[in-house]
């Protein structure tokens, strides 16, 4: 009877003991919570309060519980110690009864785009655990997502009227993360613009840009016929989302030149020489066979060994020349002997329609005669004295002969039935 009074006793001090909590709280009883960062995002080279909330669900610790922040890069701690002293956490503090722990870090400038992960180790004395694995995550991320043109391109790099051209817009992400859904889109409504898109759209996508990688986009275009020469603004919109899904637009300019390209040429129109060791003046001519103007037209004369320049200067002002149009100069030179051809190196300068400085070298060549060519060619009038002394001659013979059959022996010239000179004596 006693020794069942013993076991009976046994039984219910047991049972009475496992109703009493446990006075040592174990690490797997504790959870702990990223609850915020502030900013979030955090952009690089800010600073960052990420806070945790640690919910004890076992007993009382019996020793305080000390929360290590373990900041890799690019974060580093700022102003504080990377542990902090919380006390003992009291049993089942769960919920609005949990502490709170607020930590301050600096993000590297450096630092890309990205979720970053923070390691944190709860320490009670004997007992510690480590949270990593990617359960702690700090999203780091630059305010704006960069996309920079890189070049504009066009080719021609000025479009004359009439004609077609192929503009290459090159971009670049310089954010630190992917942008996608890039839209371009020329507009072409104003009216005073003389250039439409050419057997193409006017839009142009792409569809991905990786962090740092560049890409091109060509459009076409065509400058009307009647276009008036000048730079012109065509406006760009670009609009892309970054991998978060915010969307961005950017509004710049496509500067597109239009112009023809000069076709100035000076030629020797006319000249009073055309022969060595003679001295004339010739008439330099320069025409504008172009569709545009050429402005402050200059005309220099190099050196030459096929003629000396009687001229005070080989310096020519011409000025304006319009489209369909010649200037003209008049020098005074003389040939130097022994030449076949004449070389007159000359130099043009000018200004486009654009106020695009050019300057051209152009080798004018003219050919020179013998005097028997010119005269062949009727440049120089042939001379009458051989005929003249060849009709001295003729005539001269006719008398010898008709002094000495008729006259010397008194006889009478018979021409044609007629009878000329002295009859004889009865």
């Amino acid at each position: 009877m006693v020794t069942r009074k013993i076991v009976l006793l046994l039984v219910l001090s047991i049972f009475l003991l496992s109703l009493i909590p446990c006075a040592y709280a174990d690490v797997s009883d504790l959870t702990v919570t990223l609850v915020s960062q502030t900013p979030d995002p955090v952009e690089p080279g800010s600073l960052v309060d990420v806070k945790f909330k640690i919910e004890n669900g076992g007993a009382e610790t019996t020793k305080d519980a000390i929360i290590t922040l373990h900041p890799k890069y690019p974060f580093k701690l700022y102003g504080e110690q990377a542990s902090k002293n919380i006390g003992k956490l009291r049993a089942s503090s769960t919920g609005a009864d949990a502490e709170y722990v607020t930590f301050t870090l600096k993000v590297d400038e450096e630092a890309v785009e990205g979720d970053v992960e923070l390691e944190l180790e709860v320490n009670l004395g004997t007992n510690s655990v480590t949270f990593v694995d990617n359960q702690f995550l700090i999203d780091v991320q630059t305010q704006d997502a960069i996309l920079d043109i890189v070049s504009i391109k066009s080719e021609p790099e000025q479009i004359a009227p009439g004609e077609e051209a192929k503009v290459t817009i090159v971009v670049k992400n310089a954010a630190d993360s992917l942008l996608k859904d890039i839209k371009f889109k020329l507009d072409f409504d104003d009216t005073d613009l003389p250039l439409a898109p050419f057997q193409s759209s006017s839009e142009r996508r792409i569809s991905n840009l990786n962090t740092d990688f560049q890409d091109a986009l060509t459009f076409r275009i065509i400058a009307k016929p009647d276009a008036t020469p000048g730079l012109y603004k065509v406006p760009v919109t670009i609009t892309y989302n970054d991998e978060k899904g915010n969307s961005y637009s950017l509004d710049d300019f496509l500067a597109v030149s239009v112009g023809g390209v000069p076709k100035v040429r000076p030629f020797i129109k006319k000249s009073t020489v055309f022969q060595s060791g003679e001295a004339g003046k010739i008439t330099i001519s320069i025409a504008n066979a172009g569709s545009a103007n050429v402005k402050f037209v200059e005309l220099v004369l190099e050196d030459s060994e096929d003629y000396t320049l009687v001229s005070p200067t080989n310096y020519f002002y011409i000025g304006d020349i319009d489209s369909d149009d010649t200037q003209s100069e008049e020098l005074d030179v003389y040939i130097n002997k022994n030449r076949d051809t004449l070389h007159i190196p000359v130099m043009l300068k000018y200004v486009d329609s654009n106020n695009k400085p050019l300057q051209q070298q152009f080798d004018l060549t003219f050919d020179l005669y013998s005097t028997s060519e010119l005269k062949k060619f009727g440049i120089i009038a042939k001379s009458n004295t051989s005929t003249f002394i060849i009709i001295l001659i003729v005539l001269g013979g006719l008398y010898y002969y008709y002094y000495r059959n008729y006259k010397k022996k008194n006889l009478p010239l018979k021409i044609f039935g007629f009878t000329f000179g002295l009859k004889k004596k009865k």
